[in-house]
């Protein structure tokens, strides 16, 4: 979360940044475990309110992938927007049904998380069209 939060877009003119979720689905249960963010990547179009990833970004996450033993899951995109409570805009949803249909990923659902300048909010699309909202679990301890 540190790494993405890195990119919240707080000045005026910072444009907006977005990645690949990457990690691994834990067995006998439906939790996720997020390994390892990209970052974005010099090739990427970064505009004040867009961001598109480029060719070379995911052939960086294709070595990432690689490199592991063709072991780490693809989990979803993640992205920022330069509002404070960030809500998913119709090109974003667009964005994640086609990546929901298209991209190859184990699971039966990917993670979109958006970044705000003050909060961070993450959304699911399952393979069936259910999309939701995830809540923060509060943790004792």
């Amino acid at each position: 979360m540190k790494q993405m939060r890195a990119f919240a877009q707080h000045g005026r003119f910072d444009t907006e940044a977005g990645g690949v979720l990457l990690g691994r689905h834990l067995l006998e249960s439906r939790d996720v475990v997020v390994d390892e963010v990209t970052t974005p990547q010099g090739a990427d179009r970064r505009g004040r309110v867009s961001f598109f990833r480029s060719k070379a970004h995911e052939k960086l996450v294709r070595a990432l992938w690689e490199a592991d033993g063709n072991t780490t899951a693809y989990l979803g995109l993640w992205h920022t927007h330069p509002e404070e409570d960030p809500t998913p805009s119709g090109v974003d949803r667009r964005d994640w049904e086609q990546a929901v249909s298209v991209d190859t990923y184990e699971g039966d659902r990917l993670f979109f998380p958006i970044i705000g300048t003050e909060k961070m909010r993450v959304w699911t699309l399952s393979r069936r069209g259910t999309f939701k909202e995830l809540q923060e679990e509060r943790r004792n301890g």
